[in-house]
């Protein structure tokens, strides 16, 4: 029995783990000039930890220039379960008006692909004209290849205060600035920040922007990387240590093809760290420092108020002790409640409701007493005292509130004695008494052990789990089946686009298009790569390791240089009626040796 009841357990196990990942896109907006950008994120989340090795391939975002992506990952940990998150943040800049159609996002983890749906993104003329990317043409056929500067980008960690006093509110914000034309691929915290001496809490963790900055009278764009919110917890100076940063930085450069030049981006890598801060902390003075102070810094306001003022002798009241203001909400304890003899008093249930801040946390946290009398009469719950330090005025200020009196006459139908200390974890309307009338029980049993429920909560996680598993091995399956179709539809796209090529040859660039998107899809199909691995060393490398000859692939990719010259530059390729010649003589040949 108890090795049946083990299997019961795995099997539960491997159900409850079945892993589940979402892949959707986000779009910071949809409407948009030709003078605006657009941020577009595609986001993969959900309990698998595959998500963290899975890759994206992006759509080709017609129409748009893009710089990115910039890639998060995000990890927690609740309640015994794991969530994990991988973003892929790209900005990008209309380089045209009209419903523009961005097409859908793949995401591969495992043996398993994720897709987005299309985004559609409406642009309209702005006030100043669209400059699409183009060519530069030169003359000059010994011009080297120009590349922008990577020493002109910064990590800033900047702060709110830097004279503070104790407790009080400090906002530190990290922000990676770069020139206008550069753009940010990926980036990875090589080492994080300590905040020794700080009471340190998270504001905001998700990146955002880009906003527009100025660095020693040059004009950046920034992105905000985290937002902390500290509060010094003793006086001195007290050092930040520097986060820092390996990023992957997209570089604009001149490339240099034949007689023109051609602007284009390359990725460097470089490590940027914030530095490190010091906060020269101020004590708080003594000099008028209340006996009843306990910590509190900010701006606030202290209320206590009792829901009725006359009861029953017996009947709970609820009695509130407040705090609403700005500054370290959670960092000091509100003044105890004393009630006076006759009253008894129950421990208080504590709520906070609060947000955070540069400027501190904001908003209120409350004390919650339950209240009984215990005889009839007059009671007067005295007043009560709140201090604290204003950093704004540099004073310490004091809120006292008014007695509460409370009148207690006649008996209710329960007693105080039948609710005991630590219950009071709800309103007087939550409690129930005793009864007292009889209700006899039945001495006969129904034993839940060998019931028809005993056996269906046993045989129901079985079948579910066997369900769980075929399902599994069909979209194992399935997901084979669809990379079969997928091959088999790239060759014929190869054989349609090769025949277009063929219809085309009176108009250049549409021949060269055609001819380019037959060899792509020919090479997907027989390499069983995607458009993202189509660099020209990849390809080499690919076929080599299939064993196409060293003659065939320089004859190949000489045909590639050609279709992006004819496409991209104002210089003409060669001769049309030849390269399609030697695309047909090529593709025969490659696919015979693979």
């Amino acid at each position: 029995m108890k090795k049946f009841l083990l299997f019961i357990s795995l099997i539960l196990g491997i159900s409850s783990g079945y892993s589940q990942i979402t892949f959707k896109t986000r779009v910071s907006q949809r409407n948009i000039t030709t003078d605006d950008r657009v941020r577009i994120s595609f986001i993969a989340q959900g309990n698998s930890r595959d998500i963290y090795n899975g890759r994206l391939e992006a759509p080709s975002f017609e129409g748009f220039q893009a710089m990115g992506p910039f890639v998060s990952q995000e990890f927690s940990y609740i309640n015994g379960s794991s969530f994990y998150k991988k973003s892929y943040t790209y900005t990008l800049k209309p380089l045209k008006t009209g419903k523009l159609t961005i097409g859908p996002a793949i995401f591969k983890s495992g043996d398993k692909e994720y897709r987005t749906q299309p985004v559609t993104i409406t642009v309209t003329q702005g006030q100043n004209p669209v400059s699409p990317r183009a060519t530069t043409p030169n003359t000059n056929k010994n011009t080297p290849v120009k590349s922008g500067n990577s020493k002109d980008i910064f990590l800033v960690a900047q702060l709110t205060k830097k004279n503070p006093y104790v407790n009080e509110a400090v906002g530190l914000t990290y922000k990676l600035y770069i020139p206008k034309s550069y753009g940010v691929q990926n980036y990875q915290e090589l080492s994080q920040p300590e905040y020794n001496g700080f009471w340190a809490q998270d504001i905001d963790r998700n990146i955002s922007g880009p906003y527009q900055g100025t660095i020693n009278g040059k004009e950046y764009e920034y992105y905000v990387l985290k937002k902390k919110l500290l509060f010094p917890q003793q006086s001195g100076k007290l050092s930040i240590k520097p986060l820092t940063l390996s990023i992957d930085i997209q570089v604009p450069v001149i490339r240099q093809m034949g007689y023109f030049q051609i602007r284009d981006f390359e990725t460097k890598r470089i490590k940027l760290s914030s530095g490190k801060k010091t906060v020269n902390v101020q004590a708080l003075p003594e000099k008028g420092k209340p006996m009843d102070f306990t910590g509190a810094v900010g701006q606030f306001d202290f209320y206590v108020t009792a829901d009725k003022n006359e009861v029953k002798t017996g009947e709970p009241v609820n009695i509130i002790v407040g705090v609403r203001g700005i500054g370290n909400l959670k960092l000091f304890n509100l003044p105890p409640l004393k009630a006076p003899e006759g009253v008894e008093l129950y421990d208080p249930t504590h709520n906070e409701d609060v947000k955070s801040t540069f400027a501190g946390n904001k908003g209120e946290v409350t004390d919650k007493y339950i209240a009984i009398p215990s005889r009839n009469g007059k009671f007067i719950i005295p007043a009560m005292r709140f201090s604290y330090f204003n950093p704004q005025t540099g004073i310490y200020e004091t809120k006292t509130t008014q007695d509460i009196i409370l009148f207690a006459t006649g008996n209710a139908d329960y007693t105080s004695g039948q609710i005991t200390k630590g219950e009071s974890n709800g309103t007087a309307a939550d409690f129930r008494y005793i009864k007292t009338s009889e209700n006899p029980v039945s001495k006969k049993r129904n034993h839940f052990y060998g019931s028809k429920s005993f056996y269906w909560l046993i045989t129901i996680p079985i079948l579910l789990a066997l369900f769980l598993f075929g399902y599994k091995k069909y979209l194992d399956k399935r997901v084979i089946d669809e990379n079969l179709i997928k091959n088999k539809k790239r060759k014929s796209l190869a054989n349609k686009y090769l025949k277009e090529a063929a219809a085309s040859t009176q108009d250049k660039d549409l021949f060269y298009a055609n001819l380019e998107k037959a060899i792509h899809n020919f090479l997907k199909a027989k390499l069983k790569i995607d458009t993202s691995e189509l660099t020209k060393e990849n390809i080499r490398k690919k076929l080599s390791e299939k064993g196409v000859k060293n003659k065939e692939i320089d004859d190949l990719l000489v045909l590639l240089t050609n279709c992006e010259m004819a496409r991209y530059t104002p210089f003409g390729a060669g001769d049309i009626q030849a390269d399609l010649k030697k695309t047909e003589t090529l593709i025969n040949q490659i696919d015979k040796q693979i």
